[in-house]
């Protein structure tokens, strides 16, 4: 069974300090911190991922995400993008 492309911020919150190995950094730069939130996918289950905003005034509990394919280094793996309807 596949989950649907797009499902709802249940809760979320930031990563401010570097987490211990095997923790990947996103290129040869400084740390920045990001957001990791619990997506509900309705009737099915939530899912923990890693969020591609990590601006807290951009993210509410309840707003609608989509899964996307990201890059981290030389891997391909999942997050969860805010979903602009405008």
């Amino acid at each position: 069974m596949l989950l649907p492309e797009r499902g709802t911020l249940w809760t979320w919150t930031t990563q401010g300090f570097e987490p211990k190995p095997p923790f990947v950094r996103d290129g040869d730069g400084e740390f920045e911190p990001y957001a990791v939130g619990y997506v509900e996918f309705p009737g099915y289950l939530r899912v923990e991922g890693r969020l591609t905003e990590a601006e807290p005034e951009r993210l509410r509990i309840g707003m609608a995400v989509e899964v996307v394919g990201v890059e981290r280094g030389t891997r391909l793996t999942y997050a969860f993008a805010p979903v602009d309807d405008a």
